[in-house]
């Protein structure tokens, strides 16, 4: 099965749009990657990712899951972050040029649709 682009399940645009390709899907999660470039608003001077990005493209994985589990055809729409219980990251910066893999898999979901989802970024 292909699978769609990040810009057919992820509202942001140009720059904003983090993730490069969807690697997996799954009933309850999603597999995304992204390689670090200087086209990025989060990029510091020498095209490096900052790790406060990491909830960012945490939360657009999120979001191609949400979209991509509503089935085609595609409508993005934006969602909201409400918060992290625990963000660590093992780097100073991610270097230009690193593939990043974001995984999320949801873990509850309540009766009005809000839902709560396990993340890893990993190098």
């Amino acid at each position: 099965m292909s699978l769609p682009h990040p810009s057919a399940l992820v509202p942001h645009r140009d720059e904003a749009l983090l993730l490069c390709a969807i690697d997996a899907v799954g009933t309850d999660g999603l597999t995304a990657s992204l390689v670090v470039g200087t086209h990025s608003p989060f990029a510091g001077p020498d095209g490096a990712l900052q790790p406060w990005s990491g909830p960012e493209i945490m939360a657009q994985a999120v979001s191609a899951f949400a979209t991509f589990r509503k089935g085609p055809p595609y409508r993005p729409k934006p969602g909201l972050l409400l918060g992290l219980r625990h963000y660590r990251c093992g780097s100073e910066a991610f270097a230009r040029g690193t593939r990043l893999t974001v995984t999320v898999r949801e873990s509850t979901r309540d009766v009005s649709g809000s839902a709560v989802f396990d993340a890893t970024l990993a190098k």
